[in-house]
């Protein structure tokens, strides 16, 4: 093998379930995921997926590269993180990986703070949907990843900083238009295709007739709810923040998520590492209240 880059792609085709999802993992274009990987298949001699239209999936032989190329990931990882954590400088560059979500409600709270006070320290901030989706054994190509996640990464090191509640919201102004007749309220549902979604759905379950939208992405789900189409799930930690936002019971929860702090082992004594984390951990630790509403 020459070519990590060809390894690269195909372990994100294989994880996503498709050339579509996988060049959108990877920040490149769906034709050039394509191309390489049928190259690479070329050279090979061997046909790694079984496609259909709109899953690719792994063929015997692809199981099998598969594993062998999860476990060479792993050592480039490790070797990576080992040379990272060999600075002691204080200065330099965190890589953060998180979602959407978590960035602009948790992460984003901090981060003004924290640059101002730590000029030699930068923030690169990546952001995957990862929302209500199984990270137990999910790489991440960065130093930290902040996750709401029942199940991580065990292979990491990591500090559950809270645990989230979820409650039911609507605007105000939706609440206004239905005067009352709350049995025709409409809602919005967490909806990834799969039997048993990870992220809280609703409950008790909602009629379909009810239900007018769904989505995988809760960003799309909280933009709906504000901008009046109807009810959903959230994240108290963004409902109880949000002036236009009501809870429809109040004192009432349906769901909790942890959320974690992620790193690899060897990061963790790196300074600047360990400054954000100090600094991050106090911030949350501060808002524990509201993230943890009952």
């Amino acid at each position: 093998m020459k070519n990590w880059d060809d390894l690269r792609i195909f372990l994100a085709v294989a994880r996503c379930g498709s050339i579509t999802a996988g060049a959108a993992q990877l920040g490149l274009d769906q034709s050039t995921v394509s191309r390489k990987l049928q190259s690479f298949e070329e050279r090979l001699g061997l046909n790694l997926f079984i496609g259909t239209a709109k899953r690719n999936t792994l063929s015997p032989s692809g199981h099998r590269i598969f594993e062998g190329a999860a476990r060479l990931e792993k050592e480039v990882e490790d070797i990576n993180q080992n040379i990272a954590g060999l600075s002691e400088e204080q200065g330099g560059t965190i890589h953060i990986v998180t979602t959407d979500i978590l960035s602009n409600h948790l992460l984003m709270s901090v981060t003004s703070e924290f640059l101002l006070e730590y000029p030699d320290i930068n923030l690169r901030i990546r952001t995957q949907e990862m929302d209500g989706k199984d990270t137990s054994n999910t790489p991440f190509p960065g130093d930290l990843a902040l996750y709401a996640t029942n199940s991580p990464n065990e292979d990491l090191f990591g500090r559950k900083l809270a645990t989230a509640t979820f409650a039911s919201y609507a605007s105000r102004d939706y609440l206004d238009s239905l005067k009352g007749d709350f049995d025709n309220i409409v809602w919005l549902n967490w909806d990834d295709g799969t039997a048993t979604p990870t992220w809280p759905r609703l409950a008790p379950e909602i009629p379909d007739h009810m239900c007018r939208l769904r989505s995988d992405s809760v960003a799309t789900l909280l933009e709906a709810v504000r901008f009046g189409i109807g009810a959903t799930i959230l994240p108290c930690f963004i409902g109880e923040q949000d002036p236009n936002l009501v809870r429809l019971a109040p004192g009432q929860t349906v769901s909790q998520r942890d959320i974690w702090l992620l790193m690899h082992k060897d990061l963790r004594r790196v300074p600047r590492i360990r400054t954000f984390i100090d600094v991050f951990v106090q911030r949350v630790q501060e808002r524990k209240g509201i993230i943890e509403s009952d």
